[in-house]
């Protein structure tokens, strides 16, 4: 085997451009997807990174590459956009222009790396011997066989309507657990294990159907991307009358990153949503572990590279890890890399400056919820040192990690954008919510009309539940409890165990967060409560893990157990504590104790039992999060082909079928209400009833305040066989004439 010098590095990589470009043009199968999602995913960024000559470690290389990759995406289409219709490119955002722009630029990278001695190292014939070794070492091939199940537990569910691989999947993730916390695995194999762990979790969900999930705002998402693949270019002025959706054409996350990947590897962007997003995704999980073993205590060691690991899994244990929305992801990607630049010391000033502002950047295009949420931890982190100053008359040592300067560029970067972007209604919906939220805040303060995930993490809403779903409300109260008592005692000990100050403030900025979701009811129902949860564990996460120690510690103290003993405890008290947690935000437990049908090869009940049992409550399995049917797919593809300029109806979890499959713009839906079944619907008018209302004879409609009840489709008088326009036996079409 020969060894690569830089000569030989710079003509791989030519290579790997043009055969990318080959396969684009031949349509080669797999060959088209596989090398141009690592073309896309990874070389921009190496490119950069040696470009620069980025210092930092390996994972550090890695987060960036990945990291500045996607910022790539995200920029070089918008420069395009804009300046190749002036060239007389009409359509820039389509496969040629793009193809053809994208092989140019990573082409001049990679020259310029070369002339520059980027590629100034040389990977040796021992370097592939080790890294053959690695790979097939039984703690990389255990990542893989979980990742594998992972996928398997998807597909089952949605060819074969069984639930055991994913089940198989979980327990498999359990396992890898309980080796970590038993200290059965080196610590160089926990970033393979996360990374594994985080793609499972998410391809076991992802894969269950080819369709999105029905009701929910990624259908909006689907909708702005594919209204921007069809025109092939992208209007920062389109608007929308929702002003609630109308922000989303103006982040690039949406309009631009997954028709980038989809025209290059020619797949529907549905399906970009499925493979591609969660596994960018799944570096969050990793630089977060980055940030704990780095930030929880100045002095390193091999506990904390385990805590680390702890915290990090805990952060994906909870389900808002696999609910998170595409543009949420790569928001998040970009809000850890951000901090991790801010709370690190490996890049110089100059370098650590430009980096930081276009992953700053990038997180303010992709999500301006994410975005806001940054800029106030930036605040903090820049106010809290000051006032620490301040009061203890210090003198300040050295340059701080955020300034005054910093604070404001980054908020003047997201203002302009949002003031830019879909007629300014980000910063229109933000102006919005804080003055509703300052109007209502003494009526409203801990409203017990708060939104439904919040009430249930206040431990609300056990009336009724079975003992398993009780069970678990009260558990994920307990790891609630568990993240405040573990903040508390790090503030405490925070002086003996030298943790960074900053991660202190973040912890605490997150527990203030998840205080105003509480609080206000206006927060809580624009951002979701467990949004704001899932949020607020970026940097809470350790803190249980801390708790779960510091008490086990003053327990073993108190019955003079030795070290070995106290170690022991700890771990068991880490396995009770977490993995139940786990268990019962992916719905293990509840699909064992409810559903044996699908996993233990009894016949289902009643005919086709679980083909056609859709539900807006749930879906036949725990393991599936309620996608949109694929009657519902064809009905809402044959009318955007067959309507006039009439408005269609449907109710309010029915509409995002139209949009998303339909391409039926949201400005020609309109909410069907109670009123409108029970004495007229307006002529020359649809009434759209997808499959779940058909097979449920019920409709999910909206009341004067905003509250979901059912009320059945048979008793309308409005409604008759006359109107029928089209069924495919379950999702239809009425007419109602003039």
């Amino acid at each position: 085997m020969i060894s690569l010098d830089s000569k030989r590095i710079c003509a791989l990589l030519l290579s790997l451009i043009a055969l990318t470009d080959v396969s684009i043009i031949l349509n080669v199968p797999v060959l088209r997807q596989v090398l141009g999602f690592a073309t896309l995913t990874f070389l921009p960024g190496f490119l950069l990174i040696q470009i620069v000559r980025v210092s930092a470690n390996r994972l550090e290389k890695i987060l960036y590459a990945v990291g500045l990759s996607v910022s790539f995406l995200l920029f070089v289409p918008l420069v395009m956009n804009f300046v190749y219709p002036s060239i007389g490119i009409s359509r820039p955002i389509s496969l040629l222009p793009i193809a053809a722009t994208f092989s140019l630029i990573l082409a001049v990278l990679t020259i310029v790396g070369y002339k520059k001695g980027a590629f100034d190292f040389q990977i040796t014939a021992a370097d592939f011997t080790k890294q053959i070794e690695v790979i097939q070492s039984p703690h990389v091939l255990g990542a893989v066989l979980i990742v594998v199940l992972g996928i398997l537990g998807g597909l089952f569910i949605r060819y074969d309507l069984d639930s055991l691989f994913s089940l198989l999947s979980t327990l498999s993730i359990v396992i890898i657990f309980v080796l970590v916390v038993s200290r059965r695995v080196p610590a160089r194999f926990y970033p393979v294990f996360i990374v594994a762990i985080a793609l499972a979790f998410q391809y076991s969900r992802t894969l269950t159907s080819p369709n999105l999930i029905a009701g929910g705002d990624i259908n909006y998402e689907l909708y702005f991307a594919d209204v921007v693949k069809a025109a092939g270019v992208w209007n920062p002025s389109y608007t929308i009358a929702d002003i609630a959706h109308s922000d989303y054409s103006g982040m690039l996350s949406v309009v631009f990153l997954p028709n980038v990947y989809s025209l290059f590897l020619n797949l529907d962007t549905a399906v970009v949503y499925s493979l591609v997003y969660p596994f960018i995704f799944a570096f969050v999980p990793l630089g977060l572990y980055h940030i704990y073993r780095t930030n929880i205590s100045a002095v390193p060691s091999k506990h904390n590279d385990t805590s680390a690991f702890l915290a990090a899994f805990l952060f994906m244990a909870f389900f808002g890890f696999f609910l998170q929305l595409p543009r949420e992801q790569i928001a998040e990607l970009f809000l850890v890399l951000a901090l991790l630049i801010i709370m690190g010391t490996s890049l110089q000033e100059l370098k650590k400056g430009a980096v930081l502002v276009v992953f700053i950047g990038s997180m303010v295009v992709s999500h301006y919820a994410t975005s806001y949420l940054f800029l106030l931890y930036l605040a903090v982190l820049w106010f809290g040192p000051a006032l620490v100053r301040v009061v203890k008359h210090r003198p300040r040592q050295g340059r701080p990690a955020v300034t005054a300067t910093l604070v404001a560029l980054a908020t003047v970067i997201a203002l302009d954008w949002y003031i830019f972007a879909s007629g300014g209604t980000p910063y229109t919906a933000i102006v919005q919510l804080g003055s509703h939220t300052y109007n209502t805040f003494a009526s409203e303060f801990f409203s017990t009309a708060n939104d439904a995930y919040v009430t249930t993490g206040l431990g609300g809403g056990i009336s009724g539940l079975s003992f398993t779903h009780a069970l678990a409300r009260y558990w994920g109260v307990a790891v609630e409890g568990l993240l405040v008592v573990g903040l508390l005692l790090m503030i405490w000990c925070r002086k003996t165990l030298k943790i960074n100050s900053q991660f202190l403030l973040l912890a605490l900025s997150s527990l203030f967060l998840l205080l105003v979701l509480v609080a206000s009811p206006a927060v809580g129902s624009i951002l979701l409560g467990w949004r704001g949860f899932a949020l607020a564990l970026l940097f809470l996460a350790p803190c249980c893990i801390f708790a779960v120690e510091a008490i086990v510690d003053r327990g073993s103290s108190w019955i003079h157990a030795n070290e070995d003993l106290a170690v022991k405890l700890k771990g068991a008290a880490l396995i009770v504590v977490i993995v139940p947690f786990f268990l019962f935000n992916y719905n293990f437990i509840f699909e064992i104790a409810e559903h044996p049908s699908n996993f233990a090869f009894i016949p289902a009940q009643g005919q086709n039992g679980r083909v056609l049992e859709y539900s807006d409550n749930e879906s036949w399995s725990y393991l599936v999060v309620s996608p949109v049917p694929d009657q519902s797919v064809y009905a809402a593809k044959w009318i955007s082909g067959s309507m006039g300029p009439s408005p269609i109806y449907a109710d309010s979890l029915r509409i995002t079928d139209l949009i998303a499959y339909g391409h039926v713009s949201p400005d020609s839906t309109q909410l069907l209400s109670s009123s409108d079944l029970n004495h007229s619907l307006p002529a020359n008018s649809y009434v759209y009833f997808g499959a779940a209302n058909v097979q449920q004879d019920s409709l999910a409609l909206k009341d004067a305040n905003g509250n979901i009840f059912f009320q059945n489709i048979s008793t309308s008088p409005t409604l008759t066989a006359g109107n029928k326009i089209y069924s495919n036996g379950l999702a239809e079409f009425y007419y109602i004439q003039g």
